[in-house]
């Protein structure tokens, strides 16, 4: 009698190990394609970030070069409005001389 319970016992200790290889053989499957999965996200990840960096290095690049611009206009801007001025000033003290000497030679000719 003891034998028979002792071969049900093993025969049930064989058969729960059979099981737990089979549930741990299952759950290495389930770990591969959780890190097949999660290096497909990570790869998703790292492709994307890197145009996002690119698209916001572009948009800088735009930003500055319009900055840039806008500075290089705003110079020429001041640097055309005062030669206009310049150049009123010299006409005004020109004509200015050139009225005086005209009322000069005709009231004290």
């Amino acid at each position: 009698m003891e034998d028979v319970q002792m071969k049900r016992i093993v025969d049930d200790h064989e058969g729960r190990i059979q099981t737990l290889e089979a549930q741990r053989i299952e759950q290495e499957k389930i770990n591969n394609e959780i890190r097949n999965q999660l290096t497909m996200t990570e790869n998703t990840v790292l492709k994307e970030s890197g145009k996002q960096q690119e698209l916001s290095q572009r948009l800088l690049d735009h930003v500055l070069q319009n900055d840039l611009s806008s500075r290089v206009s705003d110079r020429k801007r001041k640097a055309y409005t005062q030669q206009q001025i310049w150049k009123m000033v010299g006409l005004l003290l020109g004509s200015g001389g050139l009225i005086f000497l005209l009322i000069e030679k005709i009231f004290l000719s």
